[in-house]
């Protein structure tokens, strides 16, 4: 969930609260369900220390995590060692917002907790980035804060209308379903009522051929 700007590495020093040790379920339930037809490979953007990514090439997926977070990278490395997966599976570090590392197109793109962190401007620039690393027909999804979620603590609320905005181009919009963002407070005050889930939006949107 981190991009070189935002600062998050040392967040990785300890344990994030978006750091869960789990798949999100949100994300797990999207693909054991199989309701839309994702083909790999799958880019995982903001992967953290990898627990998505694992659960994704466990399922026999080709994946890449990527994440700004040097620390983040090394743990989703030390993760993926121990784990035997079905799928490949492997972990670099680049930014989100040009992605100049990578030159694969991927039939899916899962971004958990990044899309939140953006300003307008450099959300523009995120979706460009989303543009180019999905193949034509290829699939977004998306966990992100909604801004169903009283107060202002936290990141970024987005609302339904944010989201259809940001992909009107180029884009068609497969679902937007409220969800919830499962945190991991650790003793820290993630949300003023210390639920283990905030309220969000799981979004989807297709890549429409040109």
């Amino acid at each position: 969930m981190s991009s070189p700007e935002d600062g998050f590495d040392d967040a990785y020093a300890g344990t994030p609260p978006w750091d869960i040790g789990r798949p999100q379920s949100a994300i797990r339930s999207l693909f054991e369900r199989d309701e839309i037809p994702f083909e790999g490979p799958i880019l995982d953007l903001g992967c953290g220390t990898g627990e998505n990514s694992l659960f994704l090439a466990d399922r026999g997926y080709t994946v890449l995590g990527v994440d700004a977070s040097p620390r983040a990278i090394e743990q989703a490395k030390a993760k993926a060692e121990t784990r035997d997966v079905a799928g490949d599976i492997d972990f670099r570090i680049e930014d989100a917002l040009s992605l100049d590392g990578v030159e694969d197109e991927f039939g899916v793109v899962v971004d958990c907790g990044l899309f939140h962190v953006f300003d307008d401007e450099t959300r523009r620039t995120y979706v460009s980035s989303l543009a180019s690393a999905v193949g034509p027909d290829g699939h977004v999804v998306i966990l992100c804060f909604s801004d169903r979620e009283p107060g202002e603590w936290g990141p970024r609320r987005i609302s339904e209308e944010e989201l259809r905005t940001a992909f009107e181009d180029g884009w068609e919009i497969v679902k937007i379903d409220p969800a919830r963002f499962e945190v991991n407070a650790q003793g820290e005050d993630v949300s003023p009522s210390n639920d283990e889930s905030v309220e969000a939006w799981l979004t989807v949107v297709r890549r429409a051929v040109k």
